[in-house]
């Protein structure tokens, strides 16, 4: 038994009707890497000789007795694989619009409560003979930093056909409600414990939010604010949803980033502010002010982790969609990264996880039906999500099928319905953008917006550095 940190908890309590807090991991296999091909048979036995390694995959939740405390994992033992792996085909001709449709598809199905909380659906008849998982994973399993812990160990670093041992397994029966009621009263007292800590940190989370607006610069966007006109992106949630992603080079994305002198990070967020300007332009009406994004940002380092889970929380930045001028649009988003990143470090010990720690289970959910409700305009994620995830340098395989591209990206929620998501894989920048169906009509726009903008940086860049040798 291990009961959910605040977090965890958190996106459990939000998942009701049309917001579906189940995150979206892709790996696409090349399996012309195996002299052998591909085997579904052989690709079923992998996932049933590795479930081990990610115990996850065998925890489903279960809630406390009375809402006294979050629910807890617990192992599952009546799991079935075979309710939790699904072979589909890919419509003809299998290339990406066509699977980036199916995605659409399998996302918009919810995750049985009843079980462990995941879905992998392999998907055959892509082009160039390749197949896809497309998994989804609830969010209150693990944050973004976790979930690249838990791939790591599923997959291999080098192409390796031996098979792996499935220990045995015998999981205890699922505990009664008056043991769960117990462990719950046992660890009230630790949880009454944070309140004071809680509360001074919240008092100084309001100091501090007041000394950032102070000089009226607004220099990241308030936590908590109503006053400002809602954005193109929120508004509720329909149950449909819309996909794309696209494989850009990582050493572009380097080469603009050393050059002009800026973060990666800061390079992607300037691109989704101009795929973002440049989908209004076409299917709305320009910004005249910053937008806000909402960032995932980590707490926790993964290395002091103990445990899966979500160790990060969430702070707030402008996105400049409204600046015409891509280089004018990177140097106004590093300043506006770097003032959230002072804030974030300022405010983490009043963020959003040691807050929701505390609150029980029917506060969260009627501020969450409220949220629903109001379409959004409780305001705690904003307009777009945005979120920047490191990943493996090395080529990764299942078996000996090589992982060929990497793609992830996480939920929407009322009052956000878009989310652009890059997970880096080698030598390749990887974008996700998910959208709710209504909210967004296209978001290959979106993809061509934040492709155009990455080609005007890095023009700007090499004209930079041309200059710059023949100045000397």
């Amino acid at each position: 038994m291990r009961r959910l940190n605040g977090v965890d908890a958190l996106m459990l309590y939000l998942d009701k009707g049309s917001a579906y807090n189940h995150t979206l991991k892709i790996s696409v296999l090349d399996p012309s890497t195996d002299p052998d091909g591909w085997s579904w048979p052989k690709a079923r036995q992998m996932f049933a000789d590795r479930a081990h390694l990610l115990p996850v995959f065998r925890l489903r939740y279960l809630p406390t007795p009375l809402g006294l405390h979050h629910p807890i994992w617990v192992e599952d033992p009546d799991f079935d694989l075979d309710a939790h792996v699904r072979r589909v085909v890919c419509p003809a001709p299998g290339g990406m619009a066509e699977f980036c449709e199916l995605v659409e598809q399998i996302y918009a199905h919810p995750l049985d409560r009843d079980r462990p909380l995941w879905q992998t659906w392999v998907v055959e008849g892509l082009e160039g003979g390749r197949v896809a998982l497309v998994t989804l994973l609830h969010h209150a399993y693990s944050d973004g930093v976790g979930i690249l812990d838990m791939l790591a160990a599923f997959y291999n670093d080098t192409p390796d056909d031996a098979g792996v041992v499935a220990p045995a397994w015998e999981p205890p029966p699922l505990p009664s409600t008056r043991q769960r009621l117990g462990w719950a009263l046992r660890d009230l007292p630790g949880r009454l414990g944070k309140i004071a800590p809680t509360v001074r940190a919240v008092r100084d989370r309001v100091r501090i939010e007041r000394e950032f607006a102070k000089d009226g610069a607004r220099r990241v966007p308030p936590a908590f604010d109503r006053s400002a006109p809602p954005g193109p992106f929120q508004r509720g949630l329909s149950r449909s949803r819309r996909f794309s992603c696209e494989s850009f080079q990582l050493a572009e994305v380097r080469e603009v980033s050393k050059t002009l002198g800026v973060t990666i990070n800061d390079v992607f967020l300037a691109c989704v502010a101009g795929g973002v300007r440049h989908y209004l332009d076409r299917f709305g009406s320009l910004p005249t002010e910053a937008m806000v994004a909402t960032m995932p940002l980590a707490v926790t380092p993964a290395a002091e982790r103990v445990h899966p889970g979500n160790y990060s929380s969430v702070d707030y930045v402008w996105l400049y969609a409204q600046i015409a001028d891509p280089i004018e649009r990177l140097r106004a988003t590093h300043v506006a990264a770097e003032a959230t990143k002072q804030h974030f470090a300022q405010t983490k010990d009043a963020d959003l996880g040691a807050v929701v720690e505390l609150l029980p289970e029917r506060l969260i959910s009627g501020l969450a039906r409220g949220n629903a409700r109001t379409k959004g305009r409780f305001d705690t994620f904003k307009n777009v999500v945005v979120s920047n995830v490191p990943g493996p340098r090395e080529p990764r395989y299942l078996g000996r099928w090589r992982v060929d591209q990497w793609f992830s990206t996480g939920q929407i929620s009322h009052g956000a319905t878009l989310n652009m998501t890059v997970w880096s894989y080698c030598d390749q920048f990887n974008l996700c953008v998910l959208a709710d169906a209504v909210a967004v009509r296209n978001t290959w726009e979106l993809v061509r917006g934040f492709a155009t903008s990455l080609e005007e940086l890095l023009a700007a860049a090499r004209a930079h550095a041309t200059s710059k040798e023949m100045a000397t």
